[in-house]
């Protein structure tokens, strides 16, 4: 009889969940269930071990394993404004060549994300019985659980599977809201959809209800759980929902000044930051981290030129002279062309290095999906260029007032989404949310590194198989399940 692969999750959930002062009374793998949601301490401690492994390199000899960020460079450099002139670790993500059911960038992201969403269903299955000591800590522990498990389905639905419009009755990902050992079918797209937004509806609810302080950066507190809300109406199509939820979420966060988008990216309390990971240097994963990839200040992976990552021409020549973002960058002749070495991620200047801290929300993000949202509801062009006003007199010296309706206004805020959010993981999911086609042409990719200089929209290429050892363990799920 088949199993699940899930399984894997329930008990590598379990080790990993559990505070250091929990780990002095009882080995890892003894860890009892009903032990661990004796106490809301317990309950917290799972949380805590779930922002871990979050960050963490689970196998060291793979250094394209480090938690969500290497996906948030896997996504970054699926699309055309990374340019990479090196072979090396992430060279098949960017050639939109590691989607078969067999390779691990695959299993990966499968793995991680149901291990988060098992243990938050550990977390819930004994809600009603763990002893909170307030309703604020109940909404604290709660708010967090559901807000994870919505933000893995998110994911999840969206490396697995085609954008929401127009996907909706295609086949989606495994729903589970309870823990298990036993295997579901894949339903539709709706269907996770439908989780996703009742559980960010009970997260923001109890959270607003009972509102309690955030103790650190790495929890999810009720502004990230509007975020998330507004990224999720923002793939739905739900424009008016997007607005509130992005102009709530970033309500309180003052946008960065240049300065601060100048400090390197590297600590969380010189930038303005609604959600990000500390990273201390007995955390870091070394070459096998975020900043290895991305930074050229350091000595990784990029910054030896062993497999350096370069803003691509032409997005560098789309921004204005005067622009902040533009300035961070510096020409680089290879020999064989003119590059843009991005110095966006800076660790050296902060000293941080290998341990540099890592961003997962900003309120510049919410900034934009409210321009957006308020751009495609039509007649309120002037709010929208407001908004990219605002970005603009943070960005640039001399800001010029934005002016352009209509379809062009859109145009542009999308474009800025490309440069704000360069190197944070958002150009790939937007190419394949928006359903428009990737064109490296015009620009310094090379067709030899990047194999694919167009891509046509919602191409196969986008979308991941679900791993093989899930189609061979799932009792629900066979061949005929798999994506094409």
């Amino acid at each position: 009889m088949k199993r699940i692969s899930i399984i894997i999750a329930l008990v590598a959930g379990l080790c990993f969940s559990c505070s250091d002062d929990f780990l002095d009374t009882k080995p890892t793998n003894q860890i009892d269930a009903e032990e661990v949601y004796k106490t809301a301490t317990g309950a917290q401690a799972v949380l805590d071990g779930i922002s871990r492994k979050l960050r963490v390199q689970p196998i060291t000899s793979r250094d394209d394993w480090f938690g969500i960020k290497s996906f948030d460079i896997m996504w970054d450099l699926m699309g055309e404004d990374i340019v990479c002139t090196q072979q090396g670790w992430f060279s098949y993500d960017y050639q939109l060549d590691y989607r078969m059911a067999y390779w691990s960038r695959c299993s990966y992201p499968w793995t991680l994300y149901y291990q988060v969403i098992n243990n938050v269903n550990n977390i819930l299955a004994h809600a009603e019985t763990i002893p909170f000591e307030s309703d604020t800590q109940r909404a604290a522990i709660l708010g967090q659980a559901l807000t994870y498990r919505a933000w893995a389905y998110f994911n999840l639905v969206n490396i697995y599977q085609f954008t929401y419009i127009g996907h909706e009755s295609d086949p989606g990902v495994p729903v589970y809201t309870e823990p298990t050992t036993t295997g579901k079918g894949r339903g539709t797209v709706q269907n996770v959809y439908d989780r996703i937004t009742a559980d960010l509806s009970e997260a923001i609810g109890i959270m607003t209800a009972n509102p309690s302080p955030r103790r650190h950066i790495s929890d999810i507190d009720l502004s990230v759980a509007h975020g998330i809300y507004a990224r999720v109406a923002l793939q739905m199509g739900n424009w008016a929902k997007a607005e509130t939820e992005a102009a709530t979420a970033r309500q309180g966060y003052a946008l960065n000044t240049r300065n601060d988008f100048a400090s390197g990216f590297s600590v969380y309390s010189r930038s303005v930051w609604m959600w990000g990971m500390e990273i201390n240097n007995e955390q870091s994963t070394g070459y096998g981290s975020f900043p290895s990839h991305m930074d050229m200040t350091i000595n990784g992976y990029a910054g030896s030129w062993s497999m350096p990552k370069y803003i691509s021409v032409s997005l560098y020549n789309m921004m204005a002279t005067d622009d902040i973002r533009r300035q961070l960058c510096e020409a680089y002749d290879d020999g064989t062309a003119i590059h843009y070495i991005n110095y966006k991620f800076n660790a050296a200047h902060s000293g941080k290095g290998f341990a540099a801290d890592q961003v997962l929300m900003r309120p510049e993000e919410m900034l934009l999906i409210q321009a957006e949202a308020i751009a495609r509801q039509g007649g309120r062009d002037s709010e929208a260029q407001t908004l990219l006003d605002n970005l603009h007199a943070v960005r640039q010296e001399s800001p010029v007032p934005v002016t352009v309706t209509g379809t062009a206004l859109l145009d542009a805020i999308l474009l800025e989404r490309r440069f704000e959010l360069w190197g944070e993981g958002f150009r790939g999911r937007d190419i394949k949310r928006l359903k428009i086609e990737l064109d490296r042409t015009g620009s310094d990719h090379d067709q030899a590194q990047c194999l694919y200089m167009t891509v046509p929209p919602e191409s196969v290429l986008w979308n991941y198989q679900i791993p093989q050892s899930e189609i061979d363990a799932n009792p629900n799920m066979d061949e005929s399940d798999q994506n094409d």
